[in-house]
């Protein structure tokens, strides 16, 4: 349980006290207003007083005064007391914080996890990029988010399934397969018209080239259009191999990939469109079909069957979201989507509300682009035009750590710069090495106790007193909280600026105060607090998919040092 959540139930216990015994009013709140104190003579305050004036009819100091009056001792509190016009301070206590240490280390992985998510059924569909080629570094954007936010959801209790959708049907694929025919049939001297807005990447050609040297020439004894549909197939197994290598690179792995064919050939599709016709959503116009949702805005993108009778890329995901909620029974939905698809959203949520599905089961988090940038010079990136920066040569670069936490650390609705020279550093100026270092240099400090044979089983833990010490434990038990505000904001940006100010608090207290030192006692209580900073440091790396390094490049000079 949080520390916040410790701290509401005391107060609602007082507030219930209050009530009992007529000195307050029987009011019901749902909110108690208890958040982080932004004034250094508390931990957490509470707005509960000002919130309750108007019903209660009373000045919110002296609600206050009351309901301070009726908490109950704990162990936990060094102080309550009123401030300001009726905020409650909570002062944690000194000796309660630094029992914490055996907590967290009793804890050890599981430290931070909890069961807010009770259960529910949550599926996060992320990448689904068309297999028309290899990703790109914006795909890559998409791709850490939603194994960190799978990784974040599973950590809070909840059943999560990461799923890759692959559009293998279509004009787009097609192109695919039309492109690297032309390239193939050159390989023999046949020249075969490039398709208008074919793929230019060198991939198709390389592509190409390795069927005609294992294939031959057997694809042109067939009809052209039988020949491009071969081509289509293997171009979509040789793009979902190459996405499936480089995920694989960042360890991100799919539980189902769910192709748009298996819709195509269950009926789903046109069984969607007799559904929304049924609830009196579809119109014929103009040789076409078209959803129709009553929404404002414009609905000239809401054709769901055009005049050559192919059905749109809108119809085909109203099909798969309605399998995932009515076949799938899927109780949230997460759809991580490029900046392009912004416009696609409420046309989705439109048609949920068409197929009676609440829309709010429904969340797309939209990743906005990723600009890389070497040496101060932008990269360009266009899959289309082949002038491009890969994702995997991006991880080749700069290493799958580095990746990670840098596709992390910026909210997916903002822009992104990729600052590929900073993320080659292996300096403290970047802050996954900071992370990282920090996560080592403790261990270094963990081997040299251990080598002096130091037992810290029997530790006095009181002995925690000086102001870096709690202000570390402080730290480390705001992480709890915050694993749990990632998981109900789906928000897992904030991790990595966690683990870079805790690996700062570290780092600062460390240069100043000796770990082992000829204090005995004292050393078996700071080695106990250092182990705890690892472990919460090894947890929230390993929630990022970043590794938690015993030993580092600058190993040599940290274990020369005393452990100071």
């Amino acid at each position: 349980m949080t520390v916040r959540r410790q701290i509401e139930q005391l107060l609602a216990a007082a507030l219930a006290a209050a009530q009992a015994d007529d000195r307050l009013p029987a009011i019901d709140t749902d909110d108690l207003g208890v958040e982080r104190s932004r004034v250094k003579e508390a931990d957490f305050s509470s707005t509960l007083p000002m919130r309750l004036a108007r019903a209660v009819g009373a000045a919110p100091r002296d609600i206050a005064a009351t309901i301070v009056d009726s908490i109950a001792p704990s162990p936990m509190l060094a102080e309550v007391s009123v401030a300001g016009p009726g905020f409650i301070n909570f002062l944690l206590a000194d000796a309660w914080l630094a029992e914490r240490i055996a907590e967290i280390l009793e804890s050890g992985t599981a430290f931070g996890r909890s069961d807010a998510g009770a259960g529910r059924r949550v599926q996060v569909e992320f990448v689904s990029v068309n297999p028309t080629g290899p990703l790109t570094v914006g795909h890559g954007r998409g791709a850490v988010l939603g194994d960190v936010l799978a990784r974040v959801l599973d950590a809070t209790g909840h059943a999560v399934q990461r799923e890759y959708y692959v559009n293998d049907s279509g004009n787009q694929v097609r192109l695919l397969g039309a492109s690297m025919y032309s390239h193939y049939a050159a390989e023999f001297d046949v020249e075969v018209a490039f398709p208008a807005g074919g793929y230019l990447g060198d991939y198709v050609v390389d592509w190409a080239r390795a069927i005609a040297a294992e294939e031959g020439r057997r694809f042109l004894e067939l009809a052209e259009d039988d020949a491009v549909d071969e081509f289509t197939r293997l171009g979509i197994e040789l793009a979902l191999g190459a996405i499936r290598e480089h995920l694989g690179e960042l360890d991100i792995e799919f539980a189902n990939w769910f192709h748009e064919s298996e819709l195509h050939a269950a009926g789903a599709v046109t069984g969607a469109i007799d559904r929304l016709r049924d609830r009196g959503h579809v119109a014929e116009r103009e040789g076409a079909v078209w959803f129709v949702h009553g929404d404002e805005g414009d609905d000239s993108e809401n054709v769901l069957v055009k005049r050559t009778g192919e059905p749109t890329y809108l119809t085909t995901d109203i099909a798969y979201h309605r399998n995932k909620f009515e076949e799938r029974e899927f109780e949230l939905v997460i759809d991580i989507l490029g900046a392009d698809h912004h416009g696609h959203a409420p046309r989705m949520h439109a048609a949920m509300d068409a197929l009676g599905i609440p829309r709010e089961r429904l969340t797309y988090l939209i990743c906005q682009m990723v600009h890389v940038v070497v040496e101060g010079i932008p990269v360009k990136q266009s899959k289309r035009a082949g002038d491009f920066e890969l994702f995997s040569q991006l991880v080749a670069d700069v290493g799958p750590d580095a990746t990670r936490y840098h596709m992390l650390a910026r909210a997916a609705d903002s822009q992104m710069e990729f600052d590929v020279d900073l993320a080659r550093s292996q300096t403290e100026e970047n802050p996954v090495h900071k992370i990282r270092y920090a996560h080592a240099r403790i261990a270094s400090i963990l081997r040299k106790a251990a080598d002096q044979k130091i037992d810290t089983a029997e530790a006095d833990l009181s002995l925690l007193t000086e102001a870096p010490e709690l202000d570390l434990i402080r730290t480390m038990l705001d992480y709890p909280e915050l694993l749990d505000s990632a998981g109900r904001t789906l928000e897992p940006h904030h991790l990595p600026h966690f683990a870079l100010n805790l690996a700062g608090q570290f780092n600062s207290y460390y240069h100043v105060h000796r770990v082992i030192s000829e204090d005995k006692e004292r050393t078996r209580a700071r080695l106990q607090l250092v182990s705890a900073v690892k472990q919460v440091l090894a947890n929230i790396l390993g929630l990022m998919g970043i590794t938690a390094p015993e030993r580092m490049v600058r190993e040599a000079e940290a274990e020369a040092e005393t452990g100071a």
